[in-house]
């Protein structure tokens, strides 16, 4: 489990803290149960947007070949995903973890001149590339920027319970999905693949077997616990993974999504006014999830400069979601909180967790703008939970923010 997965869980059981029964369950059951779930890629969190007690998120088999070309946010070619409720029967992954065999695929290049020099650090203000082959129906993207390690995904979509329809909200389910990891210099695309699996055992044998070159580039391929993976050097010390979970024919997908890989250097761009770095902060990442052609949230990340006190990895999130709320954006469940005469929501976690929104923000009636807290340290900069719900209420939309075109840079 990466560091950024690690988070993602963190932050969802210490959001849900407040729900569990008095004396309730330990810590280390619902970690164990939630990186379960992860490395076994049965559903989807909606990442820092999930402010919900506990979930346990399923998906079914979705027969599926080939891909098509990306859409981009707003395009409204977007395809629709079908909304009847998916086959209950799954074949549950296999446990092996033995490389595959050899396969005689050609080999494969991107698109655009790849990079050719490995970086310390990436820089998050910057998108490296876009992803130009999808699997059929893979409604659901997203491209996070980091300093060590570029993230994007596809996923296909799928309902959350038998009947019930494919839709986004704080919860989302997957029955596939594509990812490609790009790392800085000395980082460990492939980290996850190589712990233990939880039930014991011995890490597995990776990269894998040699398979045809990308890029010019010798490419290993593995295959175990439901996941194909397709790793090579883009340079020295730095590396590219594409994990494929749940496709039938692989090394095929994953091959025609590198295919697709398109390398251009373009601006993060956010549908939100700018907004200052909380104190002793840097910005370390920016994360556009789309769905279904338009986008769905948009968060930025920020460390402590002097990265003391962090407990997931990153200490504040600020961002803006659209169509991830029912009741024109301000159906948070019980909460009666308002905040500058806006419904408003506050999730206090245990050791500098919690998750505020604040619904309606000025230009997007139907929008929220949220700020999370993963750290002490984090916490202590923003202000605590006053400060957090401030800092949400005082974000604005830029005019014309359904169009990613009118997106400005942070």
């Amino acid at each position: 489990m990466n560091r950024d997965e690690e988070a993602e869980i963190r932050s969802l059981l210490a959001r849900a803290a407040d729900d569990l029964p008095a004396g309730g369950v330990p810590a280390q059951t619902l970690l164990v149960a939630g990186q379960r779930a992860v490395r076994r890629r049965r559903g989807l969190a909606a990442g820092a947007v999930a402010g919900v007690s506990a979930a346990i998120l399923l998906g079914s088999a979705v027969l599926m070949g080939g891909v098509r070309p990306a859409v981009t946010p707003g395009d409204n070619r977007s395809p629709e995903v079908a909304r009847s409720a998916p086959t209950a029967t799954r074949s549950a992954p296999t446990a092996t973890r033995s490389a595959p065999t050899a396969t005689r695929s050609a080999p494969t290049a991107t698109r655009g001149a790849a990079p050719t020099l490995a970086p310390e650090r990436f820089d998050p203000t910057l998108r490296m590339f876009r992803l130009g082959s999808l699997p059929p129906n893979a409604g659901h993207q997203s491209y996070q920027s980091d300093q060590k390690m570029i993230v994007a995904r596809a996923d296909v979509p799928d309902a959350i319970s038998p009947g019930g329809p494919v839709e986004a909200g704080p919860i989302m389910a997957s029955s596939g999905s594509v990812t490609v990891r790009m790392g800085a210099r000395g980082v460990d695309v492939l980290a996850e693949q190589r712990e233990p699996s939880l039930g014991g055992g011995t890490p597995a044998p990776l990269p894998g077997t040699p398979v045809a070159p990308v890029d010019g580039h010798p490419a290993h391929l593995w295959t175990g616990d439901g996941e194909t993976v397709l790793s090579w050097e883009y340079a020295p010390g730095g590396s590219i993974a594409v994990t494929v979970w749940d496709l039938p024919s692989p090394e095929a997908v994953a091959r025609q999504v590198v295919a697709g890989l398109v390398w251009e250097t373009t601006r993060m761009t956010v549908p939100f006014a700018p907004v200052a770095a909380p104190p002793g902060t840097t910005l370390d990442g920016v994360e556009v999830r789309n769905f279904r052609g338009r986008w769905l949230s948009v968060f930025a990340y920020y460390v402590m400069s002097s990265g003391a006190g962090r407990a997931t990895g990153r200490d504040v999130i600020i961002g803006v979601t659209d169509g991830m709320y029912a009741g024109n954006g301000s159906d948070f469940g019980r909460t009666k909180l308002t905040v500058a005469g806006r419904p408003a929501s506050a999730e206090d976690g245990p050791k500098g967790f919690g998750a505020y929104r604040v619904a309606r923000v000025p230009g997007c009636a139907g929008c929220v703008a949220e700020v999370n807290l993963e750290s002490e340290a984090g916490w202590a900069s923003v202000g605590g939970r006053d400060g957090a719900l401030d800092v949400a209420a005082s974000i604005r939309m830029v005019e014309g923010s359904d169009d990613p075109a009118a997106w400005r840079p942070l």
